[in-house]
């Protein structure tokens, strides 16, 4: 047993949870009336209660009754740098880091600064719903289909090329761990990727938030590490870590002065209840992201095995990062809506459709994150099985 409890299932449904609430964006991806019984594992948001440090460091900031304007202290600086440097071997400075709000209003910040209206980002599919960043400020959304090997994705680096080699794609959006496949991008693949696009002049943004959920004897390597500096802006959070979406905490960090002279007159005002939020995080919850990673560990062995024996006409591969599976229902020879149907309708299971990731991937994939209490999981899973056998 634990220290701290993941096994506790929270009602989320009055506490304006996107994910849970019956007025949200749950509501939209359902496309009707959400059953009362909804389990929701369709958002990178977790079940589980925040570190009780970050708690109380939220507590003092209420108690003081005042909330207003709020500055960047230097402990807070001093809390990402250690986490970074002491976790991966990740190095830089106080001057390299450049507050968000949100990882999406940061990447949208790169490509109005760097890509022109029209221009082509370049995303490795399927992938994660970057075409909200890209879409709306009139760029064009090229993907590159990674290779399915059975599950287990892996770049093609021709067709990569062949998109790099584009002058009018200007930029890159790495997702790294990758979402939704689960990959972990090895040392050599980062290389290759960077070098191509260095090549090409093609700028490498490389949204690293899911990096601290990495499974058991998997490394993740940071691209900044291995790729050129001067071609690469990486974004970083405690969003996905600690379970903090809501208080939107990115932290872009720039290294080449060049790509730093947009941001070095940015005026982005983070909350105090953020502020304190990461540095309660990064500064006392280290072992309890340990013992999250444990407990995710566990709970995608269990689910794995649950899915292979009593569904095993879904393919699914372990993932080596995030908590999110990626699962693959075409054996079923069915079509896209009556999988839907069966899932969200009859089983009343919430996931994500593989259209949100890959217009070929219709609905016969589905994206179960499953950072909920394993009970809530296991009882999804019944249910689905149930309208599969």
């Amino acid at each position: 047993m634990g220290k701290y409890n993941f096994d506790k299932i929270i009602d989320r449904r009055c506490t304006f949870s996107s994910k849970w609430s019956k007025d949200g964006w749950t509501k939209n991806i359902f496309g009707g009336t959400l059953p009362e019984d909804r389990i929701c594992l369709h958002v990178a948001d977790m079940d589980f209660k925040c570190p009780p440090q970050v708690i109380e460091a939220m507590h003092k900031i209420a108690n003081e009754g005042i909330y207003g304007y709020s500055s960047i202290p230097n402990e807070y600086y001093d809390a990402v740098i250690s986490w970074y440097s002491r976790r991966m071997n990740f190095h830089f400075t106080k001057n390299d880091i450049f507050y968000s709000a949100g990882t999406h209003t940061a990447i949208s910040k790169c490509i109005k600064e760097f890509t022109k209206i029209n221009e082509g980002i370049i995303v490795l599919t399927p992938s994660y719903s970057y075409h909200w960043d890209i879409e709306p400020l009139n760029r064009v959304m090229v993907g590159v289909e990674m290779i399915n090997n059975n599950g287990y994705y892996t770049i093609n680096y021709e067709e990569f090329e062949k998109a790099c080699s584009n002058p009018n794609n200007t930029l890159f959006i790495l997702c790294h761990p990758h979402n939704p496949t689960g990959r972990v991008f090895k040392k050599e693949e980062l290389i290759e990727l960077g070098r191509i696009c260095k090549k090409h002049n093609v700028l490498v943004v490389s949204d690293e938030v899911h990096s601290d959920l990495i499974r058991k004897n998997v490394k993740f390597t940071p691209s900044m590490n291995v790729m050129d500096n001067s071609n690469l802006i990486v974004c970083t959070a405690v969003n996905k870590t600690f379970n903090l979406a809501g208080l939107q905490m990115t932290n872009m960090i720039i290294t080449d002065p060049k790509l730093k002279e947009p941001f070095i007159n940015n005026h982005d005002s983070p909350t105090p209840f953020g502020i304190a939020s990461v540095i309660a995080a990064y500064n006392e919850s280290e072992d309890w992201v340990n013992e999250l990673n444990e407990y995710l560990d566990n709970s995608i062995e269990e689910v794995i095995s649950y899915i292979n024996t009593n569904l095993p006409k879904i393919k699914v591969h372990k993932p080596e990062g995030t908590y999110i599976l990626w699962l693959d229902f075409s054996e079923y020879n069915l079509p896209c809506e009556e999988i839907r149907r069966r899932i969200y309708d009859e089983a009343h299971v919430v996931m994500q459709g593989g259209t949100n990731y890959d217009e070929k991937s219709c609905e016969q994939f589905q994206r179960m994150c499953i950072a909920n209490p394993k009970a809530q999981v296991l009882e999804a899973l019944e249910r689905i099985k149930k309208q599969f056998e």
